[in-house]
């Protein structure tokens, strides 16, 4: 019990030591005494009181100690104050190499964070906030009265938006008030560009941004040199330049766009031009866009020369480039839309996304068919299975309400449109798509591009006749004359998926005249599908001339955009543009026994 007695009066005497205050300085600028080295008192140099400590109740005896001694300082003098942030860093290096003790390292590391907060230091790369204000800062004191104002404003200048520059790596803008903005933001889009700059050099932005555009153009030049004197693929490209295959491909494709398009002065076929739209009748057999950026032969370098000599431009002013929102494949002819404006190709591109403020551009078409139509098809929606359909329903379906009743009739087509399975330039239909994991988050739902996509397609027969064909598909290899049917069709896109009217019309069994692809000749006659267009106006071999020859050979598709209705974005206004059919489809009209001006 004794020994139990003297254990609890030793915890409790070691917990009033602990609690106890400890010694402070009565001046607040002398230094604390040393834990190693106990402070000298000489006479009259410290002076005692007495507190009471407010937990434990016992009488502290708080000494005014002076700070222990120590050798001397370069630049003299016990105080250790320097009074610039440098001369106090080279004091506190003097003080560590002469091994001076804590205290005093303690009070000058003080100073110097006391000087640090005074002014602007130079680091790395400053802060957000000094760089600001680096105009004030650089004189030495922190910023008052008027300056301090000015740099408030900068600083909120700097949040609302704020300096910009221009990324070498992709063309973005970047906000440049620090560094590391610019830093950051090339690492995500070059990661290799971030090497390239020196150390010293991401103090200044602009000097980062000349290396990096130095550093663009030798992986240019490298690239280009590969790619095209090489002949190197893209992915053998990136390995040996260190990058990625799509970092390759953005650099080339950017130098590519830099390169001025050239101006073809070829007349074109003028609908209607004013202040904000150009709308053209395009020709068949002319691209959109050119295949090179430095020849013409496309209906946008037409476009440049027509813009040009009408605001009387010459060759070596800034040519305004009309804006392109939609497109034509090259061998279907009918109106076309360019935006001279660029506040509206917004509010045009939206119409024909379908995302236009509950307005979709209304795109009406021509086309000439040949096939089988039934009576059965007409109010019917043609979809993916419309085989099995078909033959459901041919039971009931006579030769003479074949021979009848089929102008005027109306069906829709809807089935998905993808990637054909074995030509690259074709599409396909295929069945819809299964539908995506709703338990995954947005972000991981990443649809794939060459999926299938949804398309709808109106389809109204305007004017038909009776042909005669070849028929192929006989047990015993003999081809027979076929009847068939030809059709002069009003085409309404609801969406606009490439080739969606051609692969439409086939799936609904009245493939268009004279498709390369998916026309009458290769579905009735066995004929093979000609992915070269610049072949298509040949009639290919072992194909009956005397069934689709002549003017029933158009040399592309019989297929003409007759009309367009679109919106304006500003005035509200609905405009609408039509375009006759061209000659070459008028004269296979006529060779088929159709109207051509039944539309």
């Amino acid at each position: 019990a004794r020994g139990s007695r003297m254990s609890l009066l030793a915890a409790a005497s070691r917990l009033l030591r602990l609690l106890a205050p400890r010694p402070r300085a009565a001046n607040p600028r002398a230094p604390r005494p040393s834990r190693r080295v106990p402070a000298a008192n000489p006479p009259g140099s410290v002076g005692a009181h007495l507190r009471r400590h407010p937990r434990v109740g016992a009488r502290t005896l708080v000494m005014a100690a002076s700070s222990p001694s120590s050798s001397p300082l370069p630049g003299g003098g016990d105080d250790a104050r320097g009074e610039t942030y440098d001369e106090q860093l080279a004091i506190i290096r003097a003080l560590k190499s002469s091994g001076a003790g804590a205290e005093r390292m303690r009070v000058a590391t003080a100073r110097l964070a006391e000087l640090k907060r005074a002014g602007w230091v130079p680091r790395f790369t400053p802060s957000r906030k000094f760089a600001m204000t680096r105009a004030t800062a650089d004189g030495g004191g922190g910023a008052t009265g008027d300056d301090a104002v000015v740099g408030e404003k900068k600083r909120k200048a700097s949040r609302r938006g704020g300096p910009t520059v221009t990324c070498p790596a992709c063309g973005q803008l970047v906000k440049a008030s620090h560094p590391d903005q610019f830093r950051e933001h090339l690492r995500k889009c070059a990661p290799d560009a971030v090497a390239a700059v020196a150390k010293e050099q991401w103090r200044d932005v602009a000097a980062a941004v000349d290396a990096v555009e130095a550093h663009e153009l030798a992986l240019l030049e490298d690239a280009r040199r590969l790619s095209y004197r090489d002949g190197r693929t893209r992915e053998e490209v990136a390995v040996l330049l260190g990058t990625t295959p799509e970092r390759v491909r953005s650099t080339l494709r950017r130098a590519s766009r830099a390169v001025p398009l050239v101006a073809d002065p070829t007349p074109l076929d003028v609908i209607h031009e004013d202040d904000d739209v150009l709308v053209v009748n395009k020709p068949p057999g002319l691209r959109f866009h050119p295949t090179h950026r430095f020849e013409g032969n496309s209906l946008l370098s037409r476009a440049i020369a027509h813009v040009r000599d009408k605001n009387d431009e010459g060759p070596g002013d800034e040519v305004h480039v009309p804006h392109v929102v939609h497109r034509l494949d090259m061998d279907t002819s009918g109106v076309c839309v360019l935006v001279k404006r660029p506040e509206l190709v917004d509010g045009f591109a939206r119409q024909f996304r379908g995302d236009g403020m509950g307005y979709r551009a209304v795109k009406e078409y021509l086309a000439i068919g040949v096939g089988d139509v039934h009576p059965l098809v007409a109010g019917c929606v043609v979809t993916a299975d419309w085989k099995r359909l078909e033959t459901a329903g041919n039971e009931q379906t006579t030769d003479e309400q074949t021979r009848t009743g089929v102008t005027g009739v109306k069906f829709t087509v809807d089935a998905h449109v993808g990637p054909h399975a074995s030509i690259p330039e074709a599409r396909a239909v295929h069945p819809p798509p299964p539908e995506p994991d709703s338990s995954k988050k947005r972000n991981e739902r990443r649809s794939d591009p060459d999926a299938p996509k949804p398309a709808r397609t109106d389809v109204r027969i305007v004017s038909s006749s009776r042909v005669t064909t070849i028929d192929d598909a006989r047990d015993d290899g003999n081809k027979t004359a076929a009847p068939k049917t030809a059709v002069l069709a009003r085409v309404r896109l609801h969406t606009g998926r490439t080739h969606q009217i051609r692969v439409h019309m086939a799936l609904a069994d009245l493939p268009i005249l004279s498709d390369p692809l998916y026309g009458p000749h290769i579905r009735w006659d066995g004929a093979s599908p000609c992915a070269d267009a610049s072949t298509s106006a040949i009639l290919p071999r072992g194909v009956d001339a005397e069934v689709w020859g002549g003017p029933r050979w158009l040399g592309r598709q019989a297929l003409h955009a007759a009309r367009l209705t679109l919106r304006h974005p500003e005035t509200n206004e609905e405009m609408t543009f039509e375009a006759p059919a061209p000659e070459d489809m008028r004269g296979a009209c006529v060779a088929l026994g159709l109207d051509p001006d039944a539309w």
